[in-house]
C-alpha cells in the first residue's frame, strides 16, 4: 500500500498538518531562529512541513544562490529540518523577506493506493499528475543512487519519511533542480531530521 500525498487547495487548519509554502510554525513558548545556510550565512527558504508520528517536520532550503550552497545535500548545511510538537502553535517570520518564503500555500491529503511502488501508484492514481505531491513512508524511489543519511546523534541509518515532487504549479514550485525529487528522513530516537534532493 502506497500513501500518496494529494494536493488540497483548502487552507483550513494548515498550522498543524502537512502543508507547503506560507509561513512555518512553532510552539507559542518556543524560541526558534529562522535557519541560516552554512555556506552563505543567509536565511533559508521555507518549503513546507510534514506531519509525522514524532511531530511536524519543517523543511528549509537555501535559495539565495541556487546550486552554489549544496542545498541538495543532506549534510552540507544548505538545508535544514526542524522537528516540533504539533500543538499550541503559532506562525513565525524570518528576519528578512528575501528568498525566505514561497508565494504559495497548499495542503495535502493522504490517498492510499494498492501498488508495489511509488511509480506504479502514480500510474494508478486518477488525480491530475501535477496534484500528486509525493508519498509518505514505504521505500524511497531514488532518481540516482541510495543516499539514505545517517543520524548525527546515533550514527544509524535514518527512517524514510517522504519523497516530494516540486509542486502543483511550476511558477511556485520547490526548486529540486528542475523535475527533481526531495527526500525527507528522520530519527525518532534522536528527534532529528535530514533532507536532500536528486534530479
Amino acid at each position: 500500500m502506497i500513501k500518496l500525498l494529494i494536493n488540497t487547495p483548502s487552507k483550513e487548519q494548515l498550522s498543524n498538518k502537512t502543508s507547503f509554502g506560507g509561513l512555518p510554525v512553532k510552539g507559542v513558548d518556543q524560541n526558534i531562529e529562522w535557519p541560516k545556510c552554512e555556506t552563505c550565512s543567509s536565511e533559508m527558504e521555507y518549503q513546507g512541513k510534514i506531519k509525522t508520528d514524532i511531530g511536524l517536520e519543517l523543511i528549509f532550503m537555501c535559495q539565495n544562490d541556487p546550486g552554489m550552497c549544496d542545498e541538495w545535500d543532506a549534510n552540507e548545511g544548505g538545508n535544514k529540518v526542524l522537528i516540533i510538537a504539533d500543538e499550541n502553535l503559532e506562525y513565525f517570520n524570518p528576519e528578512t523577506e528575501t528568498n525566505t518564503t514561497r508565494n504559495t500555500e497548499y495542503s495535502a491529503t493522504i490517498f492510499e493506493i494498492e501498488a508495489d511502488n511509488y511509480d506504479e501508484a502514480r500510474e494508478k492514481c486518477e488525480e491530475n499528475p501535477r496534484d500528486i505531491l509525493g508519498a509518505l513512508y514505504g521505500e524511497p524511489d531514488w532518481i540516482q543512487n541510495d543516499e539514505t543519511p545517517n543520524c548525527d546523534c546515533c550514527d544509524e541509518k535514518m527512517r524514510f519519511v517522504a519523497q516530494l515532487e516540486e509542486g502543483p504549479d511550476h511558477k511556485t514550485a520547490m526548486n529540486f533542480g528542475g523535475a527533481g525529487v526531495g527526500y525527507l528522513f528522520d530519527c525518532p530516537k534522536g528527534n532529528t531530521g535530514k533532507f536532500l534532493w536528486q534530479c
